[in-house]
This record gives C-alpha cells, structure tokens and sequence, in this order.
C-alpha cells in the first residue's frame, strides 16, 4: 500500500485515481496530521508519495517520522522546489527520491516498481 500525502485534493486524488487503475493499493492523506495518524496504525505503507511544501510542517517530518516505522520504506518527495529539497536528501539513509513538478507519472510508476513496491492482489 501506497501512503499519499498531499494538500492539494485535486491533484491527489487525480495521481491516486492513476496508481489504483494500475493496480496500486493507494490511502490518501490531506495534510501532515492525518499522515502521521496512519503512519502509527499498522499495516505500515509500502511507500510514501509526499509533497514536499505543505501548511504546518514540511514532507521532511513526515518522511522522517515513516523511516522510524520502517527504516528501508521508499520515499519519494514531489516538490516544485528541486533546489530546496536536494539540500536535505542526502540526510535520507537511503536516500528519498526527489520528483519535481510537473510530475511525470512514467516516472512515478517506474520508481515505485524499482523500489519493490507490488501491484495490490
């Protein structure tokens, strides 16, 4: 299972629309509260989409906060802000994988499947 982060509705409710026709198991959640909520309950996601810029606290808290739950969970940072995320990437053991907007979904698919992350039964 995917863990979709994003504060823009529309958009991810589009990307998560796209990766569930693929075949992907996706929860959404609207804001760094509710992802930290699902975060706690088990099972624990498969991998993290998240945004990078969101109210309250930035993707990093919460990508964080996913790695103490599972140290090797794949993450992946969507951000139109290239520059500002590579600066902390490095702190990511592994690393997170920087995706800027606009976002190709192609792309998306294809890091998803390198990381290991299987199509929903």
């Amino acid at each position: 299972m995917i863990l979709l982060v994003d504060d823009d509705a529309r958009s991810a409710r589009t990307l998560a629309r796209l990766l569930r026709e693929d075949g992907f198991s996706v929860e959404l959640a609207s804001d760094v509260a509710m992802a930290i909520a699902r975060l706690v309950r088990e099972p624990i996601p498969d991998a993290l989409i998240i945004d990078l810029r969101m109210p309250h606290a930035d993707g990093f808290a919460v990508a964080r906060y996913a790695r103490t739950r599972c140290v090797t969970m794949p993450v992946l940072m969507v951000t139109g802000y290239p520059e500002v995320a590579s600066w902390a990437e490095p702190t990511f053991d592994p690393p997170a994988l920087i995706l800027t907007k606009p976002l190709s979904y192609e792309e998306l698919t294809a890091r998803l499947r390198i990381a290991g992350v299987t199509i929903a039964a």
